[in-house]
């Protein structure tokens, strides 16, 4: 006997089903949002959404509007790398905060670089700083309050773009922070590729820095602002690192100023009394002395390269100047900027700017930084 079902209930069954598979359907198209730990963001949640919190170890600032800002994210199991593009990082409230240390909550999307699982932050909503609010926010104490620390020297402060900061006082405490410098050009680096900056050294009475800047924002500087080496020049940047170099790198065409731009900055340059050299300013010394300095005194050498030895972390190089020889560890972290450290030979002429160290009783000099390089050929 064949049952027949009432027309309206069979379009009931009908509805029923096309909004079952409707829910479905958006249910999977949804991003799931997983609030996690570090190890458990892996290749099976590629494209998915992962909510982490965590202590920023290390942050490494975008060197190009292609490149993305980047940390490394840790909690307690494990460490991941988080990208931030530059169009992005630029609206995140409190950005400046976001540094070694900070406590981090953010949201982002599962990827893959170069075999690597890394997530990328694509909203600045996404990403919340710790404190960095209250830093935004924070009233200014009252003049007329009573300090206990009136009297305790103050750390370098941001300047503005009246103040000057000497080059001697800006530290890797201070990454993020922006800081005004003038000084003197003393080497011009023009790129050596698309994706590579321009790189100006800058040195004042208290030392150098390098600045950096890429190829968009070069082709927006008026000739009076374009400067050679021996050129006076005033900078204000964002203070990064890059190899283990400090760098200071300005974000508009406005922050690089000289004489032919802005005259009335630099007219006392000429009779203002150079500051005194720093204590512990290296002394050259013959590398016969070498054997008779103190560990930690930064001293000036120079003489032939005899050998050539290729290390994991750098290279161990044997200086001679015609009576002594001496032993140069020249670490990776000193070849950023001076990329022919690593083609040295035997037979070429070196200056250096190094630390005297022991190592197994033996003095040798150490170079960790591209301005200990101070000359090859």
């Amino acid at each position: 006997m064949r049952c027949k079902i009432p027309s309206a209930s069979r379009r009931f069954t009908m509805r029923s089903i096309l909004v079952g598979l409707a829910c479905l359907t958006f249910i999977l198209a949804v991003p799931q949002l997983y609030a996690e730990k570090v190890s458990e963001v892996t290749k099976e949640k590629l494209r998915q959404q992962v909510e982490l919190t965590g202590t920023v170890e290390s942050f490494q600032a975008s060197r190009s509007e292609r490149a993305p800002n980047s940390f490394k994210l840790k909690d307690d199991s494990g460490t991941i790398r988080v990208c931030i593009w530059p169009d992005v990082f630029e609206k995140v409230q409190g950005r400046d905060a976001l540094k070694p240390g900070a406590k981090v909550s953010l949201k982002g999307s599962v990827a893959e670089f170069r075999d690597a699982i890394e997530v990328h932050v694509k909203a600045p909503e996404d990403i919340k700083i710790e404190g960095a609010a209250a830093t935004a926010t924070a009233p200014a104490t009252s003049s007329s309050a009573p300090s206990s620390a009136s009297n305790a020297p103050a750390p370098a402060a941001a300047a503005s773009s009246s103040d000057v900061t000497p080059i001697s006082s800006i530290t890797n405490s201070v990454i993020g922070q922006n800081f005004t410098i003038q000084g003197e050009v003393v080497s011009a680096r023009a790129p050596s590729s698309d994706r590579a900056p321009y790189i100006l050294k800058v040195k004042d009475a208290t030392g150098s820095i390098d600045v950096v800047f890429w190829k968009d924002f070069a082709e927006k500087l008026s000739d009076g602002q374009k400067v050679n080496t021996g050129d006076k020049v005033r900078v204000t940047g964002k203070l990064g690192e890059f190899r283990g170099s400090l760098q200071l790198k300005p974000e508009s065409p406005s922050d690089i100023k000289t004489p032919k731009t802005d005259p009335a900055l630099f007219k006392d340059s000429q009779t203002q009394k150079p500051a005194e050299q720093p204590q512990g300013a290296a002394q050259r010394v013959p590398l016969s002395q070498i054997a008779s300095a103190a560990p930690g005194q930064i001293v000036t050498v120079s003489g032939k390269v005899v050998t050539v030895e290729k290390m994991r972390l750098g290279q161990k190089v044997v200086l001679s100047d015609g009576n002594s020889r001496a032993t140069v560890l020249i670490w990776s972290t000193a070849s950023g900027l001076k990329p022919a450290i690593e083609r040295l030979r035997g037979g070429e002429q070196l200056q250096l700017r190094a630390r005297v160290d022991r190592l197994d009783s033996t003095p040798i000099l150490v170079v960790t930084k591209p301005e200990e390089i101070l000359y090859i050929g």
